[in-house]
């Protein structure tokens, strides 16, 4: 595997891992807000069964001031989950970003791949033509019997148009239709 691959799978388990944890949070964030509000609920429905006189004063005053006390708590907490759930957040962003830089970092190695590939592909294919030329030039030789014949391609054989500006003036040629 190369560096760049390994770069990317880590990269990719990094945000994997990222986002379970912040995904965790989350949940554990909404627990305790359901959790907060259900104190909250809790401390007002003291103070209404105190009103509408199914409780004593005594008794509601006990379970207002522990709903409250629980309400106060699960807020001190609910504000800490923030702070983190923040963090994790740019944890995971950062972690995206990583990942994005890896996976073009890995496509480009691709690329660089695939250019050394047809570098090579276009050297054996240059050796080819040469070798080709060769054998023409010495086969017109023998047709004609003349030596000159064979020095000089161009009365045999002409390069295309975009070949011979790709060779001499460095013009991409234009991708054909297979």
């Amino acid at each position: 595997m190369s560096q760049a691959a390994h770069n990317l799978a880590a990269a990719r388990a990094a945000v994997v891992t990222a986002t379970e944890r912040a995904e965790a949070a989350h949940v554990t964030q909404s627990k305790l807000l359901v959790r907060k509000s259900e104190c909250e609920a809790a401390s007002v429905a003291a103070l209404s069964d105190f009103r509408a006189g199914k409780i004593d004063e005594a008794t509601a005053s006990l379970r207002k001031a522990a709903a409250d006390a629980d309400a106060g708590d699960v807020a001190a907490l609910v504000s800490q989950g923030a702070a983190a759930l923040q963090s994790l957040n740019v944890e995971v962003s950062h972690a995206r970003a990583r990942e994005k830089e890896a996976e073009h970092d890995f496509k480009r190695e691709e690329l660089s791949i695939a250019a050394s590939e047809l570098d090579k592909k276009l050297m054996q294919i240059e050796e080819t033509l040469l070798e080709c030329l060769a054998e023409r030039a010495r086969v017109q030789h023998l047709v004609t019997g003349k030596v000159n014949d064979a020095d000089s391609l161009h009365r045999y054989w002409k390069p295309t148009k975009e070949l011979a500006g790709a060779v001499t003036q460095s013009i991409v040629p234009a991708k054909r239709n297979a």
